[in-house]
């Protein structure tokens, strides 16, 4: 015969479970976080291009370029940019943004596949603008999502 006090445990247990399925939900595939690509840049004439390893059919669904050190509320995105991928580059024309002298910027982007739809692609990229030269500089853990223990890209 079960004692009134083991079923209490069991009733205890089996609730302490549910709740915290309830409180935190299942896990699933929409759980899994993506980590962020980044991209070495170059510039092409006028243009501030960044080279996309296996673009295949992505294109930007949206895009901020911001000075470094923007908070995150007041950073400002285009969910519509009028940027095309080609030839596994990404550039960026003064027409769209003009990158200063002197500045660093953090470009942030997520690339859309037709025939990947669930995989988007997050990518940040540190853009340093010095004279003529454009150059990448090392992403802290605060801008960029990546591996625990992963190599920064020296400056």
């Amino acid at each position: 015969m079960v004692s009134v006090n083991h079923f209490q445990k069991i009733i205890f247990i089996v609730a302490l479970g549910m709740s915290s399925v309830a409180l935190t939900g299942c896990p699933g595939p929409g759980d899994r976080m993506s980590l962020d690509e980044t991209a070495q840049v170059s510039r092409k004439g006028n243009d501030v291009c960044m080279s996309i390893h296996d673009a295949r059919d992505y294109q930007p669904a949206d895009m901020g370029i911001n000075l470094r050190g923007t908070p995150p509320k007041e950073k400002e995105f285009n969910f519509s940019p009028d940027l095309k991928i080609v030839d596994g580059a990404l550039c960026i024309p003064p027409s769209y943004y003009h990158f200063m002298n002197g500045n660093k910027y953090i470009v942030e982007f997520v690339l859309h596949s037709a025939n990947n739809q669930d995989k988007p692609r997050n990518f940040v990229v540190g853009i340093g603008v010095n004279d003529t030269q454009v150059y990448n500089f090392p992403l802290t853990d605060r801008e960029i999502l990546r591996p625990y223990g992963s190599i920064e890209v020296s400056e």
